[in-house]
């Protein structure tokens, strides 16, 4: 036996080898599900979809606003998907256009990366309602606007833009 595989059998696994594990098997996951329900479902699978990431991701800023005390600030927002792109291995660059708007570019995204290597772009379904989730739910009054659709050649922009008049 070899000592990685000694290793991994004790439970002796490196945190670096642990989460890339978990990256990859998210990005399965996200990649077969909306590929599987549009093929077996249609537009109604491809509804589902969305409707499970947006749950998720209004969970996650739940989740996020109690453990690690974000606010409900359009930068809370904006901190929300940092925290976000840093768990899943994306590159992203916040350009604050004016105190109510943000706009996030991505040089590189694990997701659209994987979702290109299938010939099919699924951010509609998939990355979009769970960070709008995610966004808007941590700050009232913010919507996400995508700015530019992912294409196979490059990946999409998204912008936060908070308008008080939402604020319910």
């Amino acid at each position: 036996m070899g000592i990685m595989k000694t290793a991994a059998v004790k439970g002796m696994i490196p945190a670096g080898n642990k989460v890339g594990e978990l990256r990859s098997n998210l990005f399965r996951l996200i990649t077969e599900m909306p590929f599987v329900l549009e093929d077996r479902f249609g537009a109604e699978g491809f509804d589902t979809v969305a409707e499970i990431f947006k749950r998720l991701g209004e969970q996650d800023a739940t989740a996020m606003k109690k453990h690690l005390g974000l606010g409900d600030t359009l930068k809370d927002s904006v901190d929300a998907w940092i925290i976000i792109g840093h768990i899943m291995g994306s590159e992203m660059d916040v350009t604050w256009e004016s105190e109510n708007r943000a706009v996030a570019n991505h040089p590189y995204c694990p997701q659209y990366e994987e979702f290109k290597k299938h010939g099919k772009i699924y951010c509609e379904s998939a990355c979009w309602p769970y960070v709008g989730a995610v966004a808007e739910k941590i700050a009232p009054g913010v919507k996400m606007e995508i700015v530019q659709q992912a294409e196979m050649g490059r990946t999409c922009t998204k912008a936060l833009v908070y308008t008080p008049s939402n604020v319910e």
